[in-house]
């Protein structure tokens, strides 16, 4: 049998592991730990998941930090084992979600979970929808915070910092990103982002959407081609033309979608920055001047483009944007 049991936090020790250690034969561990123990395996992940697969016969301790069911590559083995119908337990353990959220007084129903410990990509179904979103961090989870968030307003949101869970110098603090980006936070560190702000309908009416007069797609115009373009979370847009920035901003809304947005117009642009200002609208872009020239110099590779204008340089160039699409895109 497989048991994984969670280490907690602080200090890569089995201290707060409640099991008895002489009832496995093999014990298997990242290579961070400190222990004395015979018949102990420690090494990364993959390698670790090999071993304990080829050794499904024995009874087996894979110890993991935190809570293994807490964004763990336990979960992964765990699935395997659930595929094999190979007998296992889970010893669980406290998580830095629910330290920081006992810490703060929060209730999990509330929270949003995210992480970006070795991602550079939001997960936008679950950052900011709800009261609360608790964060799994690394060194670079500010600076991406920062890029994703710079529509919102320096109040729209509020910061809760845990630093060295379980370690002797343990500390809460609430700093800006910008003050976390010029005096980094000590890993291993996890975020708290309360919600100050309260999201606007999903369908946005135009008059909500500053826009020249007839440079707006119109609402039902607007949704019949968001819903043409069968929309999942997380997908990356191409907005091209964007006039006022309708479609990208209920594309957020509405699917959770990122938006790279091109239009030319000065005048149009100033207006798009007031829109996705006072929509609340995260991870989207705007690229300033000629739409054909800029996606060529783009280097993201879209899995939905809307072409709502950019003229005839851009409708001369729908093969070339048809060929800039992921695989199974749609335009």
């Amino acid at each position: 049998m497989v048991t994984i049991a969670g280490s907690g936090m602080g200090e890569y020790s089995f201290k707060n592991v409640d099991v008895n250690f002489l009832d496995y034969e093999l014990i298997f561990c990242d290579k961070n730990y400190k222990t004395d123990l015979p018949n102990v395996v420690k090494g990364g992940f993959k390698e670790i998941k090999e071993q304990i697969l080829q050794n499904l016969d024995k009874e087996i301790l894979y110890i993991v930090s935190g809570s293994p069911t807490f964004y763990s590559g336990a979960i992964l083995i765990l699935s395997v084992l659930k595929k094999q119908n190979i007998a296992y337990k889970v010893v669980d353990n406290t998580s830095s979600l629910n330290y920081m959220l006992a810490h703060e007084g929060v209730s999990l129903v509330k929270t949003g979970i995210v992480t970006l410990h070795g991602k550079i990509n939001l997960d936008l179904e679950n950052f900011l929808v709800k009261d609360y979103t608790f964060i799994v961090c690394d060194e670079n989870t500010p600076s991406l915070i920062k890029e994703a968030t710079k529509f919102l307003n320096e109040d729209d949101f509020s910061t809760t910092l845990g630093e060295h869970f379980g370690y002797e110098n343990e500390r809460f603090s609430n700093p800006s990103l910008d003050e976390m980006l010029n005096n980094p936070p000590k890993m291993p560190f996890s975020l708290l982002l309360k919600k100050n702000y309260k999201s606007l309908a999903n369908i946005s009416s135009e008059d909500t959407i500053e826009h020249e007069n007839g440079m707006i797609t119109k609402t039902y115009k607007r949704h019949i081609s968001l819903q043409n373009l069968n929309l999942q979370p997380n997908m990356l847009m191409w907005d091209v033309g964007a006039g006022s920035g309708s479609v990208s901003i209920d594309g957020y809304k509405r699917y959770k979608v990122k938006s790279i947005m091109f239009e030319k117009n000065e005048k149009r642009t100033n207006m798009i920055i007031n829109s996705l200002k006072k929509h609340k609208i995260i991870s989207a872009k705007l690229h300033i001047g000629e739409a054909s020239e800029l996606y060529k110099q783009d280097k993201t590779t879209p899995e939905r483009i809307f072409i709502g204008g950019g003229g005839a340089k851009v409708i001369n160039e729908l093969d070339y944007l048809y060929n800039r699409l992921a695989d199974g895109g749609l335009m």
